[in-house]
């Protein structure tokens, strides 16, 4: 987000990661220039870290003292004995360049207008998003050479396949590499900040910025009941005999649903602001699940509850039927009252890696690390239970809750049409390999009718005559 414009407030980049090879400038400062009344970027002209904060304190001496100023906008003493004297002060004439609006101004009001009208969660994720798109655009400038970002300089063909390839080179990332499907994912968030400009009249145009090849597939793949059961098994080296029924709980609850983590953290016993399950009062009735808009789809839904899930919530006391369903018991040095969802899913990856239950294999060529199972994983084992069950696509969609149903279909559709295949299949291999019977006749898949009784008993005559 961007800072308030106060002296002495820098921010030294990137912030929790080494250097890379592509880091060309080394560790760059970032603060409020008085000089040009914005904020800017400026190198540090080293990558060593230990350095790279010397200079930061140093540069906010300066800019407290004054000195920063009377130089002319030099961030250390040798940088303002180095400094040519004709460069500063500038000539009193300038050519006036509209650049248009900065990043800063942008993303404020796009914060701003979208805050009104997307979930917290949603604006989250995609302003993180934008900002990283940000700092890697910022970082292949030349050091001092812009104050500040532009978007209509930003905003071009050019420069976003730039930050597209970068995204995909892993650029502040934790690994040397993104999926396809990871940077499709950040560039649509920053796509919509686009779109929002060229709305606003702050670009002229929407560069058609292609999406990278990615491929249709799982990026893990559905669990089946073996290797769940070896991950309850596996709870308690995890987390410990004290947590571990608390989180075996957690993971039935997942099996029997189908929740994504956000919405199983997000059941309630008797919260209608929340998941919760609703009890039939008349005979003949069944229970249901209902999800309120706040879920990732943003329908109101009302779906049916499994038998599996209902037994498992029947079980619970009537006195202990209040508050959260699900609340997984902390462990560790973290106690707390209530663990956040990104803290429960690496405790669920945790116990998948222990169970060492695999979902998808190293691939060095794709640049795929390995990963063991987690909680879509679970989710993703619901699905398929429910295929193998028969259960049509429709209805799947319904329970998976998917927003649009092209996403059940190709995750789960092509597991139904390979299994009919696969029965039709074997059908008529059975009955092609038939072998003949006696008088040279083969029997053939279809049943032989049932004699009438005045057939039968003329057959007994004529065989009686003979």
């Amino acid at each position: 987000m961007p800072r308030k414009p106060e002296i002495g407030n820098i921010q030294l980049y990137p912030l929790n990661r080494p250097l890379r090879p592509s880091d060309r400038n080394g560790y760059v400062l970032k603060f409020y220039c008085p000089l040009r009344g914005l904020r800017i970027r400026k190198n540090c002209r080293t990558r060593d870290k230990r350095e790279a904060r010397k200079v930061l304190r140093e540069c906010r001496e300066r800019l407290l003292n004054g000195e920063y100023v009377a130089s002319g906008g030099a961030i250390t003493a040798r940088e303002a004995l180095a400094r040519p004297p004709q460069r500063w002060p500038r000539p009193a004439v300038a050519p006036v360049v509209d650049r248009g609006p900065t990043w800063d101004e942008c993303y404020d009001r796009y914060r701003k207008q979208r805050g009104s009208r997307v979930r917290e969660k949603s604006l989250v994720d995609a302003l993180s998003r934008i900002q990283l798109a940000e700092r890697i655009l910022a970082a292949a400038d030349e050091a001092g050479s812009d104050a500040g970002l532009y978007v209509r300089e930003c905003f071009t063909l050019e420069r976003l396949e730039y930050l597209q390839e970068r995204l995909l080179a892993g650029d502040e990332g934790r690994y040397d590499y993104r999926s396809p499907n990871t940077v499709n994912s950040t560039m649509g968030a920053v796509m919509a900040f686009v779109r929002f400009c060229h709305r606003h009249g702050w670009i002229d145009r929407v560069p058609p910025v292609e999406k990278l090849d990615a491929d249709e597939v799982m990026k893990g793949r559905p669990i089946t009941p073996a290797e769940f059961e070896r991950m309850l098994a596996a709870t308690a080296d995890v987390v410990g005999t004290a947590a571990a029924e608390s989180w075996r709980f957690l993971l039935r609850v997942l099996w029997e649903t189908g929740f994504r983590l956000a919405d199983v953290m997000d059941f309630a016993w008797d919260d209608d602001r929340h998941i919760h399950p609703v009890w039939p009062t008349d005979a003949g009735l069944h229970p249901i699940l209902v999800i309120p808009s706040t879920q990732k789809n943003g329908e109101h839904q009302e779906v049916p509850m499994l038998p599996g899930l209902e037994s498992l919530l029947r079980a619970i006391p009537q006195r202990d039927r209040q508050g959260w369903v699900v609340n997984p018991r902390s462990f560790g040095r973290t106690e707390c009252e209530r663990m956040g969802k990104d803290r429960v899913s690496r405790v669920i990856a945790a116990i998948g890696k222990e169970a060492d239950i695999v979902v998808r294999q190293a691939d060095e060529r794709r640049g795929h690390r390995v990963k063991y199972a987690s909680a879509h994983d679970i989710r993703r084992g619901f699905a398929q239970r429910l295929v193998d069950a028969g259960v049509s696509v429709e209805l799947l969609q319904l329970l998976m809750r998917h927003a649009d149903f092209a996403t059940t279909r190709r995750h789960y559709a092509g597991a139904r049409a390979v299994q009919s295949a696969s029965l039709d299949l074997r059908q008529r291999l059975a009955a092609a390999d038939t072998p003949a019977i006696a008088g040279g006749l083969k029997g053939g898949p279809e049943p032989v009718p049932r004699l009438t009784e005045f057939e039968a008993a003329k057959l007994k005559a004529l065989l009686a005559s003979l």
